[in-house]
């Protein structure tokens, strides 16, 4: 069988029988970034270059994964998914480049030594018999497509050939993923950065993703045994062994590793959607595929004594998050993917990496049992990460290399092997493994470079002069710097201003793990300069876990004193409330709580994702600035001192897989595709410890994320809450408001501080990102790789009679401003509403809303239209 070799030709056969679819980010481009800025020129050697492009002669097409190689050596590369090239070598005497691809005339072209050679190979058909077929071009379509209709039949099959389809299996698992600071010269040796440290470039080497020299950095590989039944269906993977090579007192090993883990997670083309980068990209094998990419049937070959059809794939939009490549189908009854080379377009919407290449190999394999089945054996996966596109520029080159072994096929698994619930587990002895099991374990031996990376690392470790660069860049990142035992920061909150307070000046700290493993000591003192007040908090924690103290899963007491200022209703996540880019706010926000709260925690995290919480609290707050705690009696208007409570606490987590990076200040979340739950309860108790009020307070809040794969992921949260008992107005659920002009995701951005209160609520929030799917067809914006978001969010909510403060209750009077209008509201008979919508991905780090309140928009001080802003960095 002859087929035409020529992507963007469709063939229509002459015979009888025609043929009826994504940052620790901080920390991969740290090396980059420092590279770039500290080289400068050095007197380069006599060397060869050759860059170029290779495109079809036809349609100018670019042509991947092209043999380029130098005629007389065994040097040489392949083109990159856009057909790009590139070479740079020392030796002389070379003449000549040949560049060679399957259904193409072999071009060799002259090339001169010494110097720079820039060339754009265009490639020719290789002749055919014409008696053969007949080639016509044509616009694409669908219809009568002999390689639509091939992949028609793939997708109809793929949950019969898909190990998923199977009632069992297990297999053993070997994964290595290392990351390495890609094209390193003379230049970057000789740099001011580097020129101390030359001996890290003994461990320097040629990688084989575009030949250029690579210095790797870091260096983790694992050895797992992987269970699957069907039903009811669970996947559980068994760590026997796990080895890290960094860095380790200067990054979140666990955080790395759930890091890395987000960014190659296991790739299979038989699903709708392939996870990778925090991301979701359409699999040319879902069933919408047609739809979204464009196929042509390139040739026939025989893979293991299989007649299999070669067809090259691409979307129809290059700005969709989806792959361009090889795939290879046998022909037989099974329609089955035998081999697939994937990478995505330059032109797709996705930020810090250049180039990704994805290499897939499926084998026969069997038990003593005789069962066989088409499995997947040998898995790579090559990212290369970089601030900025070019041949001369630094990059990160990440890699994933997977082999699977010992395929054991639908045989009854006990269900002892599925028990705790979790998706993965851990031998106590797997990262303690010595050097003598991972020379048997491997499933192949480890290169020059990773061999030598475990010396590099300990010397570096021990340089004091790497280790204050390392201190300096932490500093700026984490905020913290290290004086001995105690981390002094987070240099953020060192400076601030509000209403009430004026300028704010904090020092403060914590220990670190020089100081203790298990214990940690934490304060900060601050200074209001128009109040005229000193505040502060101390605390002191134990880990009884067997993680360090505040690294996941956490096992802790902790006691602790706060005396501090609080804006009601103020709810911010992952950034201190005193940070100073948060003091820029917008109306009035003079009336704020002074609190002093006494408080003894116990906290017990368990790797199944389940978590419980009991605390103990004595809290005492009286009005700050503006706000006073007034109340009537009588007709007079008498004012409270303060206001003492005591309350005993309860909070139940359940957060199953979930993924997360323990940063310096908070844990940051990686978005999963579980649901997380949480409730939380607390009594009040009237007596103990001057407690004045006895209530009983309960909320829960359910959150999940949808993937939705090519019209991007949203999140969806709803959340409840009720109050028993009679309380003044600090003791309701005072509504999350945002006065500054940051978007914030769990507040509501057009509603004032003290706005609304309730005693009990519903609220459901809703956000989604489409990922570019619409702007990305617009041809002048496409090329900006802007992303679409919107969110709606809602919340009904009431007060009870008993709570409303009056002449008979004595509770403290709602807030006034100071004209006397009403400041605080409830939610009487409708609920607040307020929507955005958005741009994200501007300059790759900026997003901005355009945000609207529906109701509630004759308030006092509202504004009822915004513009906000959030800076965040994503793939």
């Amino acid at each position: 069988m002859n087929l035409l070799k020529r992507p963007l030709l469709l063939v229509f056969w002459q015979s009888q029988n025609k043929s009826p679819i994504m940052k620790v980010i901080s920390w991969l481009f740290l090396a980059t970034s420092l590279v770039c800025i500290s080289s400068f020129p050095v007197l380069a050697q006599k060397t060869t270059t050759i860059k170029g492009r290779v495109l079809d002669a036809v349609t100018e097409d670019a042509l991947p994964y092209v043999s380029v190689h130098l005629e007389g050596t065994n040097l040489g590369t392949r083109t990159d998914i856009e057909g790009n090239f590139f070479l740079e070598v020392r030796e002389s005497g070379l003449t000549t480049i040949q560049v060679v691809c399957v259904g193409y005339a072999t071009q060799t072209l002259p090339i001169k030594t010494g110097e720079l050679n820039q060339l754009t190979v265009l490639m020719e058909e290789a002749s055919v018999g014409l008696q053969e077929i007949t080639v016509r071009v044509e616009r694409y379509r669908n219809r009568g497509n002999p390689a639509v209709e091939l992949i028609k039949k793939v997708i109809e099959h793929k949950d019969e050939n898909r190990k998923d389809g199977l009632d069992y299996y297990h297999f053993e698992k070997y994964e290595k993923v290392g990351f390495a600071l890609n094209n390193i010269t003379d230049k970057t040796k000789n740099s001011l950065l580097f020129r101390r440290f030359k001996f890290i470039f003994e461990n320097a080497d040629t990688n084989k993703v575009n030949d250029k020299i690579s210095l790797l950095l870091f260096l983790r590989e694992s050895l797992s045994d992987v269970y699957f039944r069907r039903s009811p269906q669970e996947r559980k993977e068994y760590f026997h062994g796990e080895r890290n090579v960094m860095f380790k007192d200067i990054f979140d090993l666990q955080g790395i590793s759930y890091f890395v883990n987000s960014l190659y997670m296991d790739v299979d083309f038989y699903n709708n959607a392939v996870d990778l980068l925090t991301m979701q990209f359409t699999s040319p094998l879902s069933p919408i595929a047609p739809t979204l990419y464009r196929f042509y049937i390139q040739d026939t070959v025989q893979i293991d004594n299989t007649p299999c059809v070669h067809l090259y794939f691409a979307p129809r939009n290059k700005t969709d998050l989806a792959f361009m490549g090889h795939l290879w189908v046998a022909i037989d009854s099974t329609y089955a993917l035998r081999k697939i080379e994937a990478g995505i377009p330059k032109d797709i919407n996705l930020n810090w990496v250049n180039e990704m290449q994805i290499n897939q190999e499926y084998s026969w394999v069997g038990d003593s049992s005789g069962i066989r089945g088409l499995m997947l054996t040998k898995d790579e996966i090559f990212m290369d990460f970089g601030l900025l596109r070019g041949d001369s520029t630094r990059s990160l080159l990440g890699t994933k290399v997977s082999s699977y072994r010992n395929y054991e096929l639908n045989k009854p698994l006990p269900d002892s092997l599925f028990d705790p619930p979790l998706a993965e587990l851990r031998d106590k002895n797997a990262e303690s493994r010595d050097s003598s099991f991972w020379r048997r374990k491997r499933h192949f031996s480890l290169s020059r470079s990773e061999k030598g990376l475990e010396g590099t690392v300990d010397t570096l470790s021990k340089n004091r002069s790497f280790r204050r660069i390392i201190s300096t860049t932490k500093f700026l990142f984490e905020g913290y710097t290290s004086v001995g035992g105690f981390d002094v920061g987070p240099v953020n909150t060192f400076y601030s201003f509000n209403q009430v307070e004026g300028f704010r000046m904090r020092l403060g700290g914590r220990t670190n793990y020089n100081f203790s493993e298990r214990l940690m000591l934490e304060a900060y003192g601050a200074y209001g300069f128009r109040d005229q007040r000193w505040k502060g908090f101390g605390a002191i924690r134990y880990s009884f876990g067997e993680e360090r103290v505040r690294l996941f899963p956490i096992h802790q007491l902790r006691l602790w004193y706060q005396n501090d200022i609080e804006i009601p209703g103020q709810a911010l996540q992952y950034v201190n409330e005193d940070n100073f880019f948060l003091s820029f706010k917008r109306g009035v926000n003079d009336r704020m709580i002074y609190k002093q709260t006494l408080g003894l925690d116990y906290l017990h995290e368990m790797r199944a994702g389940l978590s419980y919480e009991f605390s103990v609290k004595n809290i005492r707050q009286n009005g700050a600035g503006a706000l006073l705690f007034d109340y009537q009696d009588r007709g007079e208007t008498r004012y409270k001192q303060d206001l003492t409570t005591t309350e005993l606490g309860v909070r139940l987590r359940y957060a199953p897989n979930e993924k997360f990076y323990d940063g310096a200040t908070y844990r940051t979340p990686i978005l999963t595709r579980y649901p997380i739950f949480e409730f939380n309860y607390s009594a009040g108790v009237n007596g103990l410890m001057r407690g004045e009020y006895s209530y009983h307070n309960l909320r829960f809040r359910a959150q999940k994320a949808f993937f939705m794969s090519p019209i991007g992921w949203g999140i969806g949260v709803v959340e409840a809450g009720k109050i028993f008992g009679q309380v003044p107005y600090p003791l309701l659920m005072i509504h999350r408001a945002n006065q500054t002009y940051a978007y914030q995701l769990n507040s509501y951005n057009l509603m004032n501080f003290l706005e609304f209160v309730s005693d009990q609520y519903v609220a459901v929030n809703y956000f989604h990102n489409f990922g570019g799917i619409f702007l990305g067809r617009i041809p002048l914006l496409k090329k900006l790789k802007w992303r679409e978001v919107f969110s709606v969010k809602a919340i009904w909510g009431s007060v009870d009679k008993s709570n409303r403060p009056n002449d008979e209750n004595g509770l403290l009077s709602f807030p006034k401003y100071d004209d006397g209008t009403v400041m605080t509201h409830t939610l009487e008979g409708k609920p607040y509403i307020e929507g955005s919508v958005g741009v994200a991905n501007i300059f790759r780090v900026l997003r901005v809303d355009l945000v609207r309140r529906f109701t509630y928009t004759d308030n006092p001080q509202v504004i009822n239209l915004a513009i906000r802003i959030r800076v965040k960095v994503e793939f």
